[in-house]
């Protein structure tokens, strides 16, 4: 499991649209330079979490809504004691079930696993979606599903499929990648947001929260 290749990748097309212009296709360069900042502070997060996590080790049985501020970034919301998903030392119980509860099984989850899974928690950089037309996207035309999940991947008969979704600058990127019958690649960074969330949202009154996700999983699973 990688995470700082996901945030490096990013950059790519961000320098090469400021570098040269010409290659600026509606809406990729509004989105870009509206949305270049946000990228740079999960870095910088995900470096300061190596320092951090070792800290947040002495508030593991600590309520969650009892957490100092600065803690807020790397403490995970469902996981922490507290909260629905929480066990032994605020790790879920499937984490500590594998892994343990131990100070590396902690720091491994929190600080590499997850790192600055607490973003969403701060209500500046949550996407609140309160109109799904101001949903907008760009994906694979391959792929006619719902949602971007394995199965219905996996049933249409695809191999790659993938999609970038934004709110104003707020967006989402996911790419899923199916290598054989057992295994495939995700990568996943930004605001849990699909295509198809326009048309789920449509039928669904009243507003909706789109956490924060980085991940890239070169063998995964499934």
């Amino acid at each position: 499991m990688i995470r700082l290749p996901v945030f490096i990748a990013l950059w790519i097309p961000m320098i090469l649209m400021n570098t040269f212009p010409l290659l600026a296709l509606l809406p990729f360069d509004r989105y870009l330079d509206w949305s270049l900042w946000t990228y740079f502070m999960p870095i910088g997060l995900v470096f300061l979490g190596a320092v951090m996590v070792p800290l947040l080790w002495r508030y593991k049985d600590t309520h969650y809504d009892d957490l100092p501020w600065w803690t807020r970034l790397w403490s995970n919301p469902e996981d922490w004691k507290g909260r629905g998903n929480m066990n032994t030392g605020s790790l879920p119980r499937w984490w500590v079930m594998k892994e343990g509860s131990s100070f590396k099984s902690f720091f491994r989850y929190h600080a590499i696993r997850n790192p600055a899974n607490g973003v969403r928690s701060i209500e500046l950089f949550d996407l609140t979606i309160d109109d799904p037309r101001k949903i907008r996207f760009r994906r694979s035309a391959n792929f006619s599903g719902r949602r971007y999940d394995l199965s219905a991947i996996r049933l249409q008969g695809l191999k790659t499929v993938w999609h970038l979704t934004w709110v104003g600058w707020q967006a989402g990127f996911e790419l899923i990648h199916i290598w054989n019958d057992k295994r495939h690649l995700n990568i996943k960074f930004g605001w849990r947001v699909e295509p198809s969330d326009k048309e789920f949202y449509a039928v669904n009154i009243g507003t909706q929260d789109a956490s924060f996700a980085s991940k890239i999983l070169l063998r995964r699973e499934g």
